[in-house]
């Protein structure tokens, strides 16, 4: 099938359906099902397989693509969120962001997002990330960290993680947890000493979060045997 189209109409649908059904995988769709814990069709796809595809409609006019709302099986809606992470444009991005929020449903369809942060349009980013945090979409909330995660390496970000670990002293959702718990363990990976003053000032943090923080350093290879056992002072 041809993807690089100058415009997608509506009869492309069903064909682009058929299409992306030619690649599934019917004897691993069970396990995928459970692996992204989707209440949605999946056909389990290769990620690998996805990004092509969505390499491939992005080198046409993708924007057209993406008015159609092709959201029947976990990996159409996946698409829809590889490619709309290829516009340039801030305020067009999220347009089409504020859609997928609606159809986003696992952890996947977070991790998958690729966003375009520029020293640009940064401010933007943080913004959203603001925003997102009161949702109460869990997976919008995992995705107002995932923001800050693709952001982890510019120092200024730091206090903006510090309160957004405050914030979510009460958070229970699991997948909101985990993510906050991997961008607490990156935080004290790049910035040791300040995130573990942060730790040692706060006695009211969300439990779950900084022990995941913990758990997480102490699985890397980035930590020697002596600075992993250090890091147990620190669990709650």
């Amino acid at each position: 099938m041809e993807l690089n189209k100058a415009i997608w109409l509506e009869e492309d649908r069903y064909q682009f359906l058929d299409f992306l059904k030619s690649f599934a995988q019917l004897e691993k769709v069970e396990w995928s099902q459970r692996i992204l814990n989707s209440k949605m069709d999946v056909l389990a796809i290769p990620t690998k397989t996805l990004h092509q595809i969505a390499t491939s409609i992005s080198k046409g006019n993708y924007v057209s693509f993406l008015d159609l709302k092709i959201f029947d099986y976990y990996e159409s809606v996946a698409l829809y969120g590889m490619i709309l992470c290829k516009i340039k444009d801030f305020e067009l991005m999220r347009s089409y962001l504020t859609v997928y929020l609606d159809v986003m449903e696992n952890w996947a369809h977070v991790d998958l997002l690729s966003l375009s942060i520029t020293k640009t349009n940064q401010e933007d980013f943080i913004r959203l990330s603001y925003k997102y945090l009161k949702d109460p979409r869990p997976f919008v909330r995992r995705l107002s960290l995932m923001i800050l995660f693709q952001m982890r390496k510019t120092p200024s970000i730091l206090p903006i993680v510090f309160g957004h670990i405050q914030t979510l002293k009460d958070e229970n959702e699991y997948y909101v947890i985990m993510m906050a718990g991997w961008l607490l363990s990156e935080c004290i990976i790049l910035y040791r000493d300040d995130t573990l003053h942060f730790l040692n000032s706060h006695d009211n943090l969300n439990k779950k979060i900084v022990n995941k923080g913990i758990q997480k350093c102490r699985e890397s290879r980035r930590f020697t045997l002596q600075e992993k056992e250090d890091l147990l002072q620190y669990k709650r």
